[in-house]
């Protein structure tokens, strides 16, 4: 297990040095000039641009400026915001918590629906049963996140006044008033992310449970809790997982839009706000990190096996 754990560990750098790479480019290929927009758009001198893509670092050879951005990443300084001056680091620190709490409930939520769907459909197949489970379901993949979104607010904000709207408050200041600021976005993005994983989980369920161990162990008398619970359910679970890991930057691209529609400030409405400004460092360093965080994901997938 050791050895599995370090080389997976050793596999990572490679692929985080062509993440690095592939963000660079990209993000370099980006129309606009971060100088121009720096320096005050187009009626700006030619003398300050010059002035301002020297200071940052924009004039430099494109292969040195790759260079500096990987050693310095390397180093946790992901340099500095091109429109506020602040280091992005900084930035990332305060805005990763919320969009963490955002995929973390989701994630949560969605276990919490596709689990029972996913048993209940495999425990009744081609029943009534079976049709309401993938009905509740695909209606996760049917329904657009942001209506869906609307849907929530409208219904627990506007006319229950159960749940706040909008806004967000960090889980150091009031664990509980987190928790509920993050409780519509986690349901919306919990109900998306169920209804792939209820359908693996179905599939994976129902083909152990038409397997030959199931049938001896039912024969011997073994209850049915035990059957499914405890030997069918486990050893269907390797789909599920595998899921789980490839939802993960399928969650954070959701969170983009959840996190406008309830005025959350995550990474998903700073990405936007970097690129709508031209800030080449902070979305480097937004897109890097959300890399990190799917290499991560991958990796403790692997170990879940």
């Amino acid at each position: 297990m050791l050895r599995f754990i370090v080389r997976r560990l050793l596999a990572l750098i490679p692929q985080l040095l062509v993440a690095a790479l592939v963000v660079f480019v990209l993000t370099s290929l980006l129309p606009g000039d971060a100088a121009i927009a720096r320096a005050g758009g187009e009626t700006a001198t030619p003398e300050l641009i010059a002035q301002y893509r020297e200071q940052l670092g924009l004039d430099k050879p494109l292969v040195e400026r790759f260079f500096d951005f990987v050693v310095h990443a390397a180093t946790g300084n992901l340099g500095v915001s091109f429109s506020t001056s602040e280091p992005v680091t900084d930035i990332l620190l305060r805005k990763v918590p919320v969009t963490l709490g955002l995929v973390l409930l989701g994630f949560i939520f969605a276990i919490l629906i596709a689990l029972p769907l996913g048993i209940i459909a495999a425990l009744h197949p081609n029943g009534v049963a079976d049709r309401i489970s993938l009905a509740v379901a695909t209606s996760g993949v049917a329904i657009p996140n942001f209506w869906f979104a609307i849907l929530l607010v409208l219904a627990f904000s506007l006319t229950l006044r159960w749940l706040p709207a909008t806004g967000y408050v960090p889980i150091t200041e009031n664990p509980w008033q987190w928790f509920l600021h993050l409780l519509l976005p986690a349901i919306t993005l919990g109900h998306a992310l169920a209804a792939e994983l209820t359908r693996q989980l179905r599939a994976s369920l129902g083909d152990h449970l038409r397997r030959d161990y199931v049938r001896t162990m039912r024969s011997a008398g073994l209850s049915e809790f035990s059957v499914v619970g405890k030997h069918a359910l486990r050893s269907a679970l390797g789909p599920a997982v595998t899921t789980l890991g490839l939802q993960v930057p399928i969650a954070i691209g959701a969170s983009v839009v959840i996190e406008a529609v309830f005025d959350l400030p995550g990474i998903g409405s700073q990405m936007v706000q970097a690129v709508f400004s031209r800030d080449i460092q902070v979305l480097q360093g937004v897109i890097l990190f959300t890399v990190l965080l799917v290499v991560v994901a991958s990796f403790l997938t692997d170990l879940a096996y």
